[in-house]
């Protein structure tokens, strides 16, 4: 994903103190060390394995306001501020009030434009000081109250709506805010509602597997094996994992666990399809790991399950269980 950035401003949000400073001039997007510190957060925020899809509601202000900005109805910077205020308003009325930076970057991603929003969080950091005495020069370390998050840190709390359909990906957190559990990004600033992410639906779909196949008294890791060969048996083929997919390759000849799984998965609103992103695909085509009562730890390649020429896992007549790992032609060390 190639990002080109076009515009962007900043805007410092403080609800500790109650002070906002609105900037009422664009960032110089020209220059390298900005240009890069935007671009890389929006490349690593937008690739995020919880983001979430989203759809605005009719009567979100900011979606007017986005629309204003597509026509030529309103400047950038304008625009920029009422989102900064809308997240300021948010942040002021939280149970616990932050001081933070919001970027907003109109840029291309994968040659579509989109508006992307970036809530920077202010940390304390160190920094150093000189000061020029009558003995000379003196170093010394004070403290900084604003440090943006490094290029190596991932920011929490982001929003990008697409300037072509309006679609959203968002990432947000719930806080209490005039007493409800909300989250900033999707309640107060999008107005939106939404699905929940592909990282958050991968998990769940692997915990509902796993209760249903205890339910029913099955072997949890043979149906953790199972999952992993839907996803490399058919990697190259498929774009979104499908619960209704899982739940026959899992459960296969055995309707009444479908149907429970299933069941499952619709109460846990994971949607039909999961993209099949960077976490779901790690997520699901990792080793198997068994962990035994003993403290010991074996993992192995999902295929490798059931497969006596390399893993046997023996049920002894005094209700332990053996496993053999077979035909190894080296052990090393790690």
């Amino acid at each position: 994903m190639i990002v080109g950035l076009e515009k962007a401003i900043l805007h410092i949000l403080d609800g500790m103190s109650g002070i906002t400073m609105y900037s009422d001039d664009l960032l110089d997007v020209s220059d390298a060390s900005v240009n890069n510190f935007i671009t890389t957060h929006v490349e690593k925020s937008y690739d995020d394995p919880g983001i979430r899809s989203g759809e605005f509601k009719e009567n979100s202000g900011i979606l007017y306001h986005i629309k204003q900005y597509k026509s030529g109805g309103e400047e950038f910077v304008e625009m920029s501020k009422y989102i900064a205020e809308r997240m300021y308003d948010g942040i002021a009325a939280s149970e616990e009030p932050e001081s933070c930076d919001v970027i907003i970057a109109h840029c291309v991603l994968s040659e579509k434009p989109v508006l992307a929003v970036l809530k920077c969080d202010n940390k304390i950091g160190f920094t150093h000081r000189v000061d020029h005495e009558e003995s000379g020069i003196k170093n010394s370390i004070i403290n900084h109250y604003a440090i943006l998050p490094a290029l190596a840190q991932r920011i929490n709390e982001c929003a990008f709506i697409s300037l072509d359909d309006m679609s959203i990906k968002y990432k947000g957190k719930k806080r209490k805010i005039d007493g409800e559990s909300m989250d900033l990004i999707a309640d107060v600033l999008l107005e939106c509602v939404y699905d929940i992410s592909p990282k958050e639906s991968i998990n769940a779909i692997t915990k509902i597997a796993k209760t249903v196949t205890k339910e029913y008294g099955g072997d949890t890791i043979e149906t953790a094996s199972k999952m992993k060969e839907y996803i490399t048996e058919n990697f190259e083929e498929i774009e979104y994992v499908e619960p209704q997919k899982v739940a026959e390759k899992v459960f296969e000849g055995r309707p009444a666990m479908q149907d429970e799984f299933i069941s499952k998965i619709r109460e846990a609103e994971v949607p039909e399809k999961v993209e099949l992103n960077k976490y779901v695909t790690k997520k699901l085509s990792s080793n198997i790991k068994m962990v035994t009562d003993i403290g010991v730890e074996i993992s192995f390649p999902a295929e490798f399950y059931r497969d006596s020429e390399h893993i046997e896992i023996i049920n002894n007549d005094d209700g332990t269980i053996s496993v053999r790992i077979n035909n190894i032609g080296e052990i090393t060390n790690k």
